[in-house]
């Protein structure tokens, strides 16, 4: 008698399948200001691989992870080559500008920088911003993060 297999399976179609016309926006826009970095699937989800190179000639490896509610919500992004933790307290496990799983925090709360309308493209450059403000941190002795700050 033969085993049975089951096989997961998703129960809603993904952001992707019900609105291809803005899967075709987001590749346009990051391979017109970002074509260093390629689109790839993690199980279901889609992700954007690249690297970034700062002003200070400083490469940075990272993931964009959309979320399954894309557009309403906006991707994640975090970085893999090197691996950044940015400790506010390493003591007492806070974070400064990371969430606890590691994606960057890089939009402040309440002020509506990310909208339906914006890209993938659009996240990586506030990515690039955030490790520009990473670098500065790090020359600063770890004192001084530009830009404005949540607490």
């Amino acid at each position: 008698m033969g085993q049975t297999i089951l096989r997961p399976m998703r129960w809603y179609a993904a952001w992707y399948d019900l609105n291809p016309a803005r899967l075709v926006l987001e590749k346009r826009a990051m391979e017109t200001r970002f074509p260093q970095f390629q689109l790839v699937r993690d199980s279901n989800q889609l992700v954007w691989i690249g690297t970034l190179e700062s002003n200070r000639e400083r490469r940075y490896e990272i993931a964009l992870y959309y979320p399954d509610n894309f557009p309403d919500d906006p991707p994640k992004v975090y970085p893999i080559n090197p691996a950044i933790t940015v400790w506010k307290d390493e003591q007492a496990g806070r974070l400064k500008h990371q969430y606890n799983d590691g994606h960057l925090c890089l939009y402040y709360p309440g002020d509506r920088s990310f909208a339906q309308q914006t890209t993938a493209a659009t996240v990586i450059a506030v990515a690039a911003a955030w490790f520009f403000a990473y670098e500065t941190w790090l020359e600063s002795g770890k004192t001084y993060w530009p830009g404005i700050e949540a607490d």
